[in-house]
């Protein structure tokens, strides 16, 4: 039985690989891939748009409200390297990401359509999150990781591009369509967007494949998750494993400065260029609509000259743009630097989880890329603390330079990975191989 197993994953493996008998790749699959992302992006930004306004009929505490909200990049930080290490071992008829999303998917379609209903009580209102969230971060490592699963290394940038183009396409129908519905009726709101999701996993089930070319499909013997996501984290601190962690770094670090941006500079614009709320706020979008209309230009340029080259580019012009809007005090301006600095912001980004997944090679892509996540998220949630606190210090022009300096801490780290991991993407993967990690597993379940 063994060996008829393993025949069949050798069958399988040899079949789905570039120049077999499999299917060849297509950028159009990758579109209709991207709906999922699509769907992650328009229920987050609905999530995070609408929610603080439900918990403010139950509390005047801003911070407490602020707390509340956490809980998502909590469970996130928790939920996603397990689900990204379970994802890599699971072989299902199926594959390894399509039964993750198939549960997870339709669990928060359901849940983020209760939430108005949830809202006239506070712990069923907190209850509806909690699982709502979990449920997102369950199925949001394993639906993003069907990219590169369908997609060579050296087409992942623009691959990825697609794939942020449909997560913009995502937020802009949350805010320019599902806001409007709010003041009608919330209900209408969260309806329509749980019957989104719904279409998002029917798309993505009709047009995903079951066993992707670009992933080992061979039968991979069953291991604890949790143990699984705990020896993938203590590998990274083994010296030949620095250039992981330094690229890790590098998106921890940069994430800061765009999620303390983000935070902070609506009350920059109205303390220091005298707009209202709302002005402030929008002058945002135009850093937002820059990286929206440049990322498949971005994704592009990755793969003419190379991931990290042109993550480089982008953070070397970040900073300049940070440094340069300091004494500007006239809003167009302001938007115009916005915009050159939206179009680096996606040099770094659109290039970042391909990256992440060439360091997967071609069994631990969901794990790298639940790794992925688990940092940036962390840098998201200290970002505005480090933002902040920088205009304590420095006065609101302490966001500009403290925006700056983290970027460019990204780039030397960045730098500094790139030397350790080569340029040659297998050498990337190799340096990710499988080996090292089952052999730290058997060592740790013998209790070495």
């Amino acid at each position: 039985m063994k060996e008829m197993q393993d025949d069949l994953g050798r069958k399988q493996t040899k079949e789905s690989e570039p120049g077999g008998t499999g299917k060849k790749f297509s950028y159009a699959k990758i579109w209709w891939i991207g709906f999922g992302f699509l769907g992650v992006q328009l229920a987050f930004t609905t999530y995070n748009a609408f929610l603080p306004l439900m918990y403010l009929q139950f509390f005047e505490s801003r911070a407490l409200i602020g707390l509340l909200m956490g809980t998502d990049n909590l469970i996130g930080l928790l939920l996603i390297p397990v689900i990204g290490a379970w994802s890599d071992r699971i072989n299902s008829p199926l594959g390894r990401r399509l039964p993750f999303v198939l549960v997870a998917l339709p669990a928060a379609a359901l849940t983020f359509f209760a939430i108005p209903f949830a809202a006239a009580i506070l712990w069923i209102l907190i209850l509806t999150e909690v699982v709502f969230t979990a449920a997102m971060h369950s199925y949001r490592g394993p639906i993003i990781s069907l990219m590169p699963d369908h997609t060579p290394p050296e087409k992942r940038s623009t691959a990825n591009g697609i794939i942020n183009l449909m997560g913009g396409l995502g937020t802009l129908i949350a805010f320019g369509g599902l806001s409007l519905l709010y003041d009608i009726d919330p209900r209408l709101t969260f309806g329509i967007g749980a019957a989104v999701l719904l279409l998002t996993l029917f798309i993505v089930w009709s047009k995903a494949d079951r066993h992707p070319p670009y992933i080992d499909n061979s039968p991979v013997a069953a291991r604890n998750p949790i143990r699984e996501a705990a020896v993938g984290i203590r590998l990274l601190f083994k010296p030949e494993y620095r250039g992981q962690i330094l690229v890790l770094g590098a998106m921890l670090t940069y994430f800061i400065g765009f999620a303390g941006l983000d935070a902070m500079f609506p009350i920059y614009g109205v303390e220091t260029l005298g707009l209202t709320e709302g002005r402030a706020a929008f002058i945002l979008t135009t850093f937002a609509g820059s990286f929206l209309v440049f990322a498949l230009l971005a994704g592009w340029i990755g793969t003419r000259i190379g991931k990290i080259p042109a993550m480089l580019l982008g953070l070397a012009i970040v900073p300049v743009m940070f440094l340069v809007a300091i004494p500007v005090r006239e809003p167009v301006i302001i938007g115009v630097i916005f915009v050159f600095a939206g179009f680096a912001w996606a040099l770094v980004n659109v290039q970042a989880m391909p990256l992440i997944a060439d360091l997967g090679g071609r069994d631990r892509v969901g794990y790298y890329i639940g790794l992925y996540y688990v940092f940036t998220m962390f840098g998201q949630m200290i970002g505005p603390f480090v933002l902040g606190s920088a205009m304590d210090l420095m006065g609101n022009q302490g966001m500009f330079i403290a925006g700056a300096a983290v970027y460019t801490l990204g780039f030397f780290l960045l730098r500094a990975g790139q030397k350790n991991l080569g340029a040659d993407p297998e050498e990337i993967a190799r340096k990710s191989r499988l080996q090292d990690f089952e052999e730290e597993l058997d060592d740790t379940a013998d209790g070495r």
